[in-house]
């Protein structure tokens, strides 16, 4: 019986474009274990154009016989190479990888990069099922290299039920009337209207908004949109919108913006990046209401996954979020 030359074939790598990260995610998307979207394409790609000058990017490609089987996202800063992306933009990362890949691909691909000069292999945030961590973290100890795993925090998500009612009664008596009555509030506060934002041409105009309620949600997040990050949350929309990957929740009161949730939506996951709100609202805990809204728009549309993302706030908790450990993988030699 002849082996099948992608079985038999060891794993080969090589240097990727942009260009080519695109066309295998149309190509490989549904195959692939492509499931964080701060991974995806469209994502590196605005992250790149607008953050990219600190470093070098190491974009690799690998595959096995004829077929890609991977794709290594990595930027190179001196002898160091971590996953391209930065700690305030991106909550976690992995390598984008056929279900089981090629059990040599590790180990080729730490020769690969010491070939290259590269020491010191820094991968972090990764969740549990990250194959980064899974594959990287069993590798024989030996006088190869060092492997060192360490927590980074906590991701915090929750399955999705198929209707808002089986929603409300996974949570106690307590949240679900905290849940009832700020809704209640809400649409008692004024004509409450509810747009959902998912295509480019109408994403400019949204981010306007989002953008407006984001700085005066907060002083600490007016702080933090510096004009270089807003240019990359406008470029961001706009490259998840064309991929029909953005949702972004637009909720006005009497006409009047009230608040604006950035979500993203990959495979069966709705995951909540940002969001803002008028202070004006506060007291009808719009922020909250905010997200509700989204979990609810989220259960209609079928998805089976709310992810919160990064950090253990409360709210993630009462609204029935449960978390997820966050590690660090490092890797020297």
């Amino acid at each position: 019986m002849t082996a099948n030359p992608a079985t038999a074939s060891p794993a080969v790598i090589t240097p990727a474009s942009f260009d080519d990260l695109f066309a295998l995610w149309s190509e490989r998307q549904p195959r692939w274990q492509w499931k964080c979207p701060f991974v995806t394409p469209p994502w590196l790609a605005a992250w790149w154009r607008c953050f990219g000058g600190d470093g070098d990017p190491l974009l690799l490609r690998i595959t096995r016989g004829e077929h890609p089987v991977g794709v290594v996202p990595l930027m190179r800063q001196g002898p160091t190479a971590r996953f391209m992306g930065s700690a305030d933009l991106c909550d976690h990362c992995d390598f984008p990888a056929v279900k089981n890949p090629p059990a040599d691909l590790w180990v080729r691909l730490l020769r690969y990069l010491k070939a290259r000069g590269i020491r010191r292999l820094e991968l972090a945030s990764v969740r549990p099922e990250a194959s980064a961590l899974a594959n990287l973290a069993s590798l024989p100890k030996g006088h190869q290299w060092q492997v060192a795993v360490s927590p980074s925090g906590v991701s915090v998500q929750m399955p999705l039920p198929e209707s808002w009612d089986a929603y409300l009664d996974t949570l106690d008596a307590k949240q679900r009337h905290e849940v009832r009555r700020k809704l209640r509030r809400a649409e008692a506060a004024g004509n409450l209207v509810c747009r959902m934002v998912r295509d480019a041409d109408d994403a400019a105009a949204a981010m306007d908004t989002f953008m407006h309620l984001f700085r005066r949600s907060r002083a600490d997040k007016k702080a933090f949109m510096t004009p270089r990050r807003e240019a990359f949350f406008r470029e961001l929309a706009d490259g998840l919108a064309r991929a029909d990957m953005l949702r972004l929740m637009c909720i006005d009161i009497d006409d009047r913006p009230a608040a604006a949730v950035f979500c993203i939506d990959l495979g069966e996951t709705t995951y909540l990046y940002n969001n803002g709100f008028d202070p004006h609202f506060r007291g009808i805990s719009i922020g909250i209401v905010s997200k509700l809204v989204t979990i609810r728009a989220s259960i209609a549309a079928g998805m089976k996954v709310y992810d919160f993302l990064n950090g253990a706030e409360t709210y993630k908790y009462r609204l029935g979020g449960r978390a997820v450990p966050l590690s660090r993988c490092v890797v020297e030699f």
